[in-house]
């Protein structure tokens, strides 16, 4: 930005290399007689003189060098920065992030550039509209909306992106300063000045190239760009028609206002388009095996979404058995039950969830239910036979494993569990037979390799006890 060399009030940089501002050109106007007799007195307000008149401006023109800094450091390109894991790290906007709790996007993307000429655009763009906007709103003010701009435009583009996209960089932000300075020179005491409908042309220029090379260029976020300008023009509207004096409880009220409808949209957004987004980002995140990561993601699914919420449950349950924390897993079961009670898997994977927490007469009651939905269910006499075993009753456990071997002899995890009971019976041959029995029908498993381990050590048979403690750990280290 340059100053006049008349006055030494600051020049726009968007009135493109003139020396003599638009008061001078003005004052000189009416020495002459031509156009208004009236010369103002008073200062307008983005030609004030203070001591640091763009304060803010300057602030966040360092925020954006810092952070595009420290992404050159962790190793991002000079010319197109990060790529697209590098910028979600950095806090770029994406609906499928952003709805699904990640709300900070919103603004860490308005401070996150793809490149040094987007970034280098986008600074000169800031230096030479923020001094302008800063002396006219004032520092607090100014700051303000040029967050809200910032919000504004990220919200206009996770509205417009149905397939989310990757989107960065301060210009959602800077069309909105422009649109705030056109609307509250529209508008304001100043409309009618020679320089305002100067500064009001460049600006409309500046707009409508923008918009023109954003859908030319195809690669320019242009939703991102109106959510910005809109925001702005309604913010600048507001302070020239209901806040034209720097008070702070008028324009903190207008503020509040904006603010609020920008998070009724955000809410609305997330109520609407989240529920999918949520889907495919917990699948992805239990894929790595961020198991408490998914979990949270299908907590949050469920509540948009309750009335859909039963296979989420089913999938919690199983994510709890993984983490061992069985009083979750049968909660969640419980809550799949309740809309399908006839379930036969879930009757099943309840029943074995609740005879780990050695719950037997809850357990019973499962396999009971299963048995009532599928009177040909091995499983339900195979889950009877261990409730049996666990209360120590030897005959029936044994009864209930037989019918459910005639019905199923290849069940896995069958031949398993009546080892085990045989195993605890002392009846060690017959429990030998069963584990390698469920080893041909399964595979090797950790459970059945350490039931073979104990039997063949009760009978005194070191070497193979030992084989079998060996597969046991190379199935854990398998899993």
């Amino acid at each position: 930005m340059a100053n006049c060399i008349r006055c030494g009030r600051t020049i726009s940089g968007f009135t493109l290399g003139k020396k003599i501002c638009g008061w001078c050109k003005q004052h000189e106007a009416a020495q002459r007689g031509e156009g208004s007799q009236y010369q103002p007195v008073m200062a307008t307000p983005w030609a004030r003189r203070e001591t640091m008149p763009m304060l803010v401006t300057q602030a966040i023109f360092g925020i954006n060098i810092a952070v595009f800094v420290g992404m050159l450091l962790a190793g991002a390109s000079l010319m197109s920065g990060p790529g697209g894991d590098g910028l979600l790290a950095w806090g770029a906007n994406n609906g499928a992030y952003t709805l699904t709790g990640q709300w900070w996007r919103l603004l860490t993307s308005c401070f996150v550039h793809i490149g040094i000429i987007h970034l280098g655009f986008n600074m000169w763009c800031l230096w030479s509209l923020g001094g302008l906007a800063e002396r006219l709103y004032g520092h607090v003010t100014f700051a303000c909306i040029y967050l809200l701009c910032g919000i504004g435009g990220s919200l206009g583009s996770v509205f417009w992106h149905s397939s989310p996209i990757m989107s960065a960089g301060a210009s959602g932000a800077i069309f909105g300063i422009a649109g705030a300075v056109i609307a509250s020179m529209k508008l304001g005491e100043f409309s009618s000045s020679e320089m305002a409908q100067s500064t009001m042309k460049s600006l409309m220029a500046f707009v409508g190239y923008n918009v023109v090379f954003g859908l030319v260029s195809g690669v320019t976020d242009n939703a991102c760009h109106v959510g910005g300008l809109v925001t702005g023009l309604v913010l600048g509207a507001l302070v020239a028609k209901v806040a034209p004096v720097p008070r702070l409880m008028p324009r903190l009220g207008l503020l509040l206002l904006v603010g609020a409808v920008l998070a009724g949209a955000g809410y609305e957004m997330q109520h609407k388009r989240a529920y999918p987004y949520l889907m495919m980002r917990a699948s992805a995140e239990l894929e790595e095996g961020k198991t408490d990561a998914a979990i949270s993601l299908y907590q949050k699914a469920i509540k948009l979404r309750p009335g859909a919420a039963g296979a989420i449950h089913f999938k919690l349950a199983q994510m709890y058995s993984q983490k061992k924390d069985l009083s979750g897993a049968e909660k969640e079961l419980q809550q799949v039950l309740a809309a399908y009670p006839k379930d036969e898997e879930v009757l099943n994977e309840l029943g074995e969830t609740r005879l780990e927490l050695n719950e037997t007469a809850s357990a019973r009651q499962s396999y009971e239910q299963l048995l009532a939905a599928n009177s040909g269910s091995a499983e339900a006499h195979a889950g009877l036979g261990s409730v049996a075993c666990q209360e120590g009753n030897s005959a029936l456990a044994l009864k209930e494993y037989g019918q459910a071997e005639g019905i199923n002899g290849t069940l896995a995890g069958l031949h398993g569990k009546e080892g085990a009971c045989l195993l605890k019976m002392k009846r060690y041959d017959e429990a030998i037979a069963d584990f390698r029995k469920e080893i041909a029908v399964s595979g090797e498993d950790v459970a059945t390799e350490r039931g073979l381990a104990a039997a063949y050590k009760a009978k005194g048979m070191t070497a193979e006890a030992d084989a079998a403690s060996q597969m046991a750990e190379k199935a854990k280290n398998a899993e």
